[in-house]
């Protein structure tokens, strides 16, 4: 895979390399400058103190603190730019992980009958939650459960549950009134909701065109 530094997973990663590495300034400056204290305290303490070392001890101390208070300004900027771009990454993720999903769904389910706007939408919405993307690779592969979106759906369309979502291959037979096969109930199936038409193909009560 190229190396794109545009890429939001790639600048997430450096922004929390760029903290982790500020973080670990701010330690080492907090950790030098309780040294200093330290020695300073010594000296203070100590009426044999060169002036010369003790003046030295304090300037020293001084630029640990401007140093520190410089790191821990950067580490906070690190920690926001850091955070802002996590969650520009996570809702990116999660845009591309739904319309992948929702354009596998909608490709498996065409493909395995499921013509009609209306029950389009409905067995997405059934199905949306079961699905989870794999990494092969670059790739994403839709799943459900151990097998392929494509072949999961295509089962599905053969269950009872599935039936009530397919439409019904046309019939093209002539001597049909209307295309009706003379009957009136070639197109009852098509004005009932999913559950209506499941319930219908179990129980026989209606004919699919």
């Amino acid at each position: 895979m190229a190396y794109d530094p545009n890429d939001l997973e790639t600048k997430a990663a450096i922004k929390a390399a760029a903290e982790a590495a500020a973080a670990e300034a701010v330690e080492g400056l907090k950790a030098k400058n309780t040294e200093l204290l330290g020695k300073l305290k010594k000296a203070q303490k100590d009426a044999t103190i060169d002036p010369a070392d003790h003046a030295a001890i304090q300037t020293e101390l001084a630029e640990t603190q401007t140093k520190l208070a410089e790191a821990n300004k950067e580490l906070k900027a690190a920690r926001v730019d850091s955070d802002k771009i996590k969650k520009q990454y996570e809702t990116e993720s999660k845009v591309a992980h739904n319309l992948l999903v929702d354009t596998g769904l909608s490709n498996a389910l065409l493909a395995a009958g499921v013509k009609s706007a209306s029950y389009l939408k409905a067995a997405k919405a059934m199905l949306a939650g079961q699905v989870v993307l794999t990494a092969d690779g670059d790739n994403r592969v839709a799943k459900v459960g151990e097998k392929l979106l494509a072949d999961y759906v295509k089962e599905w369309a053969t269950s009872d549950e599935g039936k009530a979502f397919v439409d019904a291959p046309v019939n093209g037979g002539g001597g049909a009134a209307g295309g009706s096969g003379g009957n009136g109930k070639s197109h009852d199936l098509e004005k009932m909701s999913p559950e209506a038409r499941l319930h219908a193909l179990n129980t026989g009560s209606a004919t699919q065109k």
